[in-house]
């Protein structure tokens, strides 16, 4: 695989974030808007329990997208879509057995600060 592998992006991500989702989890709708380089694709990993993962605009209270995310799937975010909210509706508990407890684990896999040169 290249450099550039799922992302697109010529530059390596700076920092992964690891959340464990119990069946009971929620994440409100929210951007992410601390980095410095969003010009880099935010990368999301799926393990375990299924997850209702919703999309909408820049905006808040603009329409909004359902997906299910299942163990081994792949998320990726760019361009508008970056900025865009997002959160997790609820977690499909025994959708998976990957984790004998249950829950999900999401890996988010981003680009933090602006590349030199």
């Amino acid at each position: 695989m290249t450099r550039q592998g799922l992302a697109g992006y010529p530059h390596p991500p700076e920092a992964c974030l690891v959340n464990f989702y119990e069946a009971s989890a929620r994440m409100g709708l929210h951007q992410d808007r601390d980095e410095q380089e969003f010009e880099a694709p935010v990368l999301s990993l799926s393990l375990g329990d299924t997850a209702v993962f919703r999309i909408g605009g820049t905006q808040r209270g603009a329409k909004t997208l359902s997906l299910k995310l299942a163990s081994g799937d792949a998320l990726l975010f760019g361009g508008a879509a970056r900025r865009a909210y997002h959160g997790i509706d609820r977690i499909l508990a025994g959708s998976s057995t990957l984790l004998p407890q249950g829950g999900r684990i999401n890996l988010t896999l981003r680009r933090v600060t602006k590349p030199e040169g």
